[in-house]
């Protein structure tokens, strides 16, 4: 009879090749921007665990070899637990379809194009937005894409919106009720966060500022479409209708979030008829909605016959809630005991009291708010916890406008740093990704980085940041290690089961289009089990699955500079 000492060592040798499988098995070993690249720009692909000397390019449909070229020396990246080859083919620049060969391995499909290769990408990852919409039918003339149609009945229409005790007060006593409707669902949720507005807010207004031209060209075909604005701004008009009504108009004071006070199950919009509430004044709220409100004040003023005082009442929203804020300035959001929805809760607020401020000088050209500026703080990838890089990228874009009292150059090399800072995580990465640390939403950390990148491109005139800007998306349509393109519905391989209570209540087998999910995170992953995941590898954790909102739940902000990335590179190639 064996022993039990005897068994339990063979047990543990099983799990431990079993695990060893499992960090091997379902992944591609050569791996492509599944859309494809400019035939114009620095092209590359990704090999792993092939120690292979040369590739070959050929026609996806005779398979004839068109190049060949030569792989780059292995890099083991531990991110993945994997030996990375670069094949770099930027001077293969014949349009056409194809997929490369390295031995019996091949890549997907992909295409090389002279122009607008992104075109479709670009308009649904915007309007993935108008499908986000709270408190209105989504309409079939305005929601198909290829053979499927993503129409839906109206659902949470915010009109009656309670005061919660927590936020209780003689002009707004509890249980008083308010009108907030429209703007976006934050997530995989129904629920709506100020918090969160801000930094998706601020990416979707900066493409626009970026690429005026673009955007008035772009044509989203939502219902608004044709009326002379720009759809981009369309959009977010729908977004600063709902934003203008979590302000209290008594103080300046602005709601962190407009709530059910528990998440709903995974039913549709219309379905979903619990109460809603305004939840909680915040310091951050407060400020994240003055940097927004400036925004708007500036963009909308051209558009005054279209939306007639907007502009200027955006600017008076701004700057009370900045008044408020600086009387109020260190007040964190909580969830109160009753509510257990997503909380953003933030102690920290040197970094929005920097972004409100440049925006408002921007807007403004008001010295205080300069003097408001504190550059004596670490500049890092923005995310709605540290918003300071936005005030900062802001402040360069719009370098050439500000006041003489404007130390311009400080604003540069802070801008030239963060810059920098990124682009080595580019160029010391094995497999050419800017990332630290893999963790929730990576992937919107990745297209953030490529965002950031591309600005440098622009702004300091240096070609080295291209490549970086291009090798952000490569990785979130298809050169990482999960062989996923990332952004539902687009690629050859995308994911199909989101966490989104949309998708999932729709009864449609294909997912809601344009979405990025959030990506690898070995964190977090109990809500799965642990046992589901096909690796623990930091780049490799990852999960298709609609219980998977550790990796592959959706948000408003992880689809912004999404956005914003694929519109800088079709600026940059459709000149």
């Amino acid at each position: 009879m064996l022993s039990i000492s005897y068994i339990r060592k063979g047990l543990k040798l099983l799990f431990f090749f079993l695990f060893l499988f499992n960090t091997t098995i379902a992944q591609e070993f050569i791996r492509v921007n599944q859309i494809g690249y400019y035939a114009a720009s620095p092209k590359t692909a990704i090999f792993a665990n092939m120690d292979a000397e040369k590739f070959e390019i050929r026609k996806v449909n005779s398979e004839e070899e068109v190049y060949e070229g030569k792989l780059s020396a292995g890099k083991f990246w531990n991110q993945s637990g994997e030996t990375i080859q670069i094949a770099d083919f930027s001077d293969f620049k014949k349009p056409g379809k194809y997929f490369i060969r390295s031995g019996v391995e091949e890549s997907y499909p992909f295409e090389i194009k002279e122009n607008h290769l992104f075109d479709s990408l670009s308009v649904w990852s915007l309007k993935a937005f108008y499908l986000w919409r709270s408190s209105t039918e989504i309409k079939t003339e305005y929601a198909v894409f290829g053979k499927e149609n993503y129409a839906r009945k109206s659902g949470h229409p915010d009109d009656t919106v309670y005061i919660h005790p927590e936020v209780a007060n003689k002009k707004r006593p509890a249980a008083t009720t308010i009108s907030a409707p429209k703007g976006w669902y934050d997530a995989g949720d129904y629920n709506k966060y100020v918090i969160n507005a801000g930094i998706t807010v601020h990416s979707l207004i900066t493409a626009y500022e970026m690429f005026p031209g673009y955007y008035q060209k772009l044509n989203l075909h939502i219902p608004e479409s044709g009326n002379n604005i720009p759809d981009i701004l369309n959009e977010l008009k729908w977004e600063f209708d709902w934003l203008m009504e979590m302000q209290d108009p008594y103080d300046g004071g602005v709601y962190n979030k407009l709530t059910t006070l528990r998440f709903c199950g995974m039913v549709s919009p219309d379905q979903d008829i619990a109460e809603r509430y305004v939840v909680g004044k915040s310091t951050t709220a407060a400020l994240d909605f003055a940097a927004m409100m400036a925004m708007a004040a500036r963009v909308y003023k051209v558009y005054e016959d279209t939306f007639p005082g907007f502009s200027d009442k955006a600017l008076v929203a701004a700057e009370k809630a900045w008044n408020w804020a600086l009387i109020n300035n260190k007040i964190a959001f909580k969830n109160p005991s009753d509510v257990k929805t997503g909380a953003y809760g933030d102690s920290e607020f040197n970094d929005e009291f920097f972004w409100a401020a440049s925006e408002l000088l921007i807007t403004t050209g008001n010295k205080k708010y300069y003097d408001n500026l504190d550059f004596f703080q670490k500049f890092e990838t923005p995310a709605w916890r540290f918003v300071n890089s936005l005030g900062l990228i802001s402040l360069q874009i719009h370098l050439k406008e500000l006041p003489e009292f404007v130390d311009k150059e400080s604003i540069s090399r802070k801008f030239k740093g963060l810059a920098e800072n990124i682009y080595n995580q580019y160029k010391y990465s094995a497999s050419l990704v800017p990332i630290k640390k893999f963790e929730w939403g990576s992937n919107s950390v990745i297209a953030t980085n490529g965002v950031i990148l591309g600005v440098a491109y622009y702004q300091l005139n240096d070609d080295k940041y291209l490549s970086g800007m291009l090798s952000s998306l490569n990785y979130l349509l298809g050169t990482n290690p999960t062989g996923y393109c990332f952004v539902t519905r687009f690629g050859s391989k995308y994911p199909k089961n989101i966490h989104d209570r949309r998708n999932q209540s729709n009864k449609i087998k294909e997912p809601l289009p344009g979405y990025l999910v959030g990506g690898a995170n070995p964190n977090d992953i109990a809500d799965c089990g642990s046992s589901s995941y096909i690796s623990r590898l930091p780049a490799r954790c990852y999960l298709d699955d609609v219980c998977s909102y550790s990796t592959n739940e959706i948000a408003i902000n992880w689809n912004a500079p999404l956005a914003f990335l694929v519109g800088m590179i079709e600026n940059t190639f459709n000149k």
